[in-house]
């Protein structure tokens, strides 16, 4: 019975000090050492030891090896596993003629390559091999793309999964805050002062967590704005003065005369400087102090966190903006806010640093943040200090929009403590019969942007067209921001847009400030 023969069979070795009679060559045929010669496959001739017979130049270019150091080797040296070898050789009999096997390599330069091999045996007339001929395939390169699209598939799916569940998430999380800060204002026992600021420190931390888990799943598409620098530092600060009261932690702002005009994604950058803070507060504990300073150096918008607690341990630095790598108990951080807060700075073509302060400073860490600034910087006109109260008259009126009943009515008990006239619609349909048919006129309109029947985007183009004047007076608020729709009219909407649960400071800070600059209520009839 005839043996088969490989390609190689016809070959005679023909090593000698030029690299072309490596290959084997048929006698008195020269187009099989081009064919070999110029593949752009790995081609190895090995005997059943593992000792290179033939070896063309794209095995020497995929493993790193000169002809003459893999003629002085063994194949075994190139398996990254010293075992592997062995068993593909004790599988080779089982496995379908010509399917090629994925097994992983090392290079020279100690570079692990996942590489695909076709191997046929050269066998003698009884059958037993002689020879093993290789083609070999570095598709490193292949996997880790096909890896790098299957962790993209499998985070879109996370993200569709944790946007919906933040959506649900935070309605409850909105009227639980809302009517929680709502009632810290108010005159209570000292014991349900107490139960009050831990619900609420609770559904901060909620809060947090919600955000992170989206920023972490979410490509974020940086939409850049001007930011007065001092006014933006000053309301994050007020943003955070519950939790630092709560905490024992002083925070002191220090920011340069100049209030520079930054160009940032101000969600982002907020979110950044929030994760920051209130890790610096946790950090320096109760009495502890944190500074938060910024200056202009060299082309870039500095902003530097500092606490006076123990600073950070040596086995943590280098780990501490991996994702998921906390050392807070069980229970009390995700791990995802330093991670998620050096992408955003990131995407802005910045960079955000952690180290342990100077032991002259005094003790403690310090986080920097930094951000290029425009090529022509601009600076903001000063900040006008008011100590009066809004005016008590004429009463101001706020349409509130939203579909759940618990936030409408956690709104209206704080617009009503606050002197406001409030009335109340479930959607934008009720919305728009107010605004547009009936034209009552409202110093503020606060809506949900997810509604059914007429949501909040359709009640903005409705105003738009029929009531352009209201647009200055419309607050948007949303528990779910990254589907497409609401993603992209969230980037192009003028108006202001509130993450829900926000806080009852931010949103009053807010409201004044758009009452006050839209002007008197009769500005918003048009007869």
């Amino acid at each position: 019975m005839p043996v088969k023969r490989s390609f190689f069979t016809a070959l005679r070795s023909r090593i000698g000090p030029d690299k072309d009679e490596a290959i084997l060559v048929p006698d008195g045929d020269e187009r099989y050492r081009s064919v070999v010669h110029n593949s752009p496959y790995g081609i190895y001739r090995v005997t059943c030891d593992g000792t290179f017979v033939t070896i063309n130049p794209a095995l020497c270019r995929i493993v790193g090896y000169s002809e003459t150091e893999l003629f002085a080797s063994n194949i075994g040296a190139l398996y990254a596993a010293p075992s592997e070898r062995a068993r593909l050789i004790a599988d080779f009999e089982s496995r379908p003629h010509g399917v090629p096997v994925e097994t992983a390599w090392r290079r020279k330069d100690g570079q692990i390559i996942t590489t695909r091999i076709w191997v046929y045996a050269e066998r003698s007339a009884s059958g037993r091999i002689e020879y093993l001929d290789g083609y070999v395939e570095d598709v490193t390169h292949i996997r880790a793309t096909e890896r790098a699209l299957l962790q993209a598939e499998k985070l879109a799916a996370l993200g569709q999964l944790v946007s919906g569940v933040a959506h649900e998430l935070n309605n409850p999380l909105s009227a639980i805050l809302l009517f929680t800060e709502d009632l810290l204002v108010s005159e209570q026992r000292a014991e349900e002062r107490d139960a009050l600021a831990i619900i609420a420190q609770q559904a901060r931390r909620s809060r947090a967590i919600v955000r992170d888990l989206l920023s972490f799943v979410r490509s974020r598409d940086a939409i850049r704005e001007p930011v007065d620098s001092a006014k933006f530092l000053d309301q994050v600060a007020r943003t955070l003065h519950p939790q630092f009261s709560e905490l024992g932690v002083t925070l002191q702002v220090e920011r340069p005369p100049s209030r520079p005009v930054i160009h940032v994604e101000r969600a982002g950058i907020e979110q950044v400087l929030i994760n920051l803070l209130i890790n610096a507060a946790q950090a320096a504990g109760p009495g502890g102090i944190v500074r938060m300073s910024s200056r202009v150096e060299g082309g870039n918008y500095i902003i530097e966190v500092l606490d006076n607690g123990c600073g950070i341990p040596a086995d943590v630095l280098p780990r501490i903006f991996e994702p998921f790598f906390t050392t807070k108990p069980m229970g009390q951080g995700t791990g995802l806010g330093l991670s998620v807060s050096l992408g955003v700075v990131q995407q802005h073509g910045g960079s955000l640093v952690a180290e342990n302060r100077d032991p002259r400073e005094g003790a403690g860490a310090r986080f920097t943040v930094r951000l290029p600034m425009p090529a022509r910087v601009t600076v903001a006109a000063p900040l006008e200090e008011s100590t009066s109260a809004p005016p008590a008259a004429p009463v101001r009126r706020v349409l509130i929009v939203d579909d759940e009943a618990t936030i409408r009515a956690a709104l209206v008990r704080f617009y009503t403590r606050r002197g406001w006239s409030v009335t109340e619609a479930e959607d934008g349909s009720q919305a728009a019969d107010r605004l547009i048919t009936a034209r009552e006129p409202y110093d503020l309109v606060v809506s949900d942007i997810k509604m059914p029947r007429v949501s909040g985007i359709e009640l903005h183009a409705a105003l738009r067209a029929n009531r352009p004047e209201m647009l200055n007076r419309l607050v948007f608020c949303t528990g779910e921001a990254q589907s497409p729709a609401v993603a992209a009219f969230v980037a192009e909407t003028t108006c202001r847009v509130l993450l829900k649960p926000f806080d009852l400071q931010e949103l009053a800070s807010l409201s004044d400030e758009i009452a006050s600059q839209a002007g008197p209520i009769g500005a918003s009839v048009v007869k």
